[in-house]
């Protein structure tokens, strides 16, 4: 009997650590399939646009690399039935936008809470410039709404500084 209740009580917790492992592998599977869902959440047409080189003073650099350099936080959202690509960060205290003066305290706030929207159209996987348009949010409120071909030779100057 007293070899018995030791094995009895070895196969309950055998029974529970069962039920322990069915719930870590179920959890397991759940991160599993949503670390797949966020690997394939860029597609490869995102990182064919991020891959376009733009021309600069005899320079080129790649859309990825432009403004992964001047936004903080970037995230990348390709429309491709519009032929979109929106990019989203944070402000970065680097000169962008530096022609609306903020003042130090503002800067200080932008770095925080400051949210910049960036939106390239494309035709035949061609940049059209001109339709460049970039908007900056800070609380809600719109600080910055500019488009043209001139705000990618600003956002470049920014890179290069």
């Amino acid at each position: 009997m007293r070899k018995l209740i030791p094995l009895l009580l070895a196969v309950i917790l055998l029974i529970g650590c069962s039920n322990t492992m069915e719930d870590i592998k179920n959890a397991a599977s759940g991160i599993n399939s949503k670390a797949n869902e966020a690997a394939t959440a860029i597609s490869i047409d995102v990182h064919t646009i991020r891959a376009i080189e733009l021309e600069f003073e005899d320079e080129y650099v790649t859309i990825n690399d432009l403004f992964k350099t001047i936004l903080r936080d970037v995230q990348w959202h390709y429309d491709e039935s519009m032929n979109t690509l929106k990019i989203t960060g944070t402000w970065k205290d680097n000169q962008l936008f530096s022609e609306q003066g903020f003042t130090e305290q503002q800067k200080q706030d932008l770095v925080e809470n400051g949210k910049v929207t960036i939106q390239l159209n494309f035709v035949d996987n061609n940049l059209t410039k001109n339709d460049t348009t970039a908007q900056m949010t800070l609380h809600n409120k719109l600080l910055v709404d500019q488009q043209g071909e001139q705000l990618l030779q600003h956002f470049y100057d920014v890179f290069k500084n």
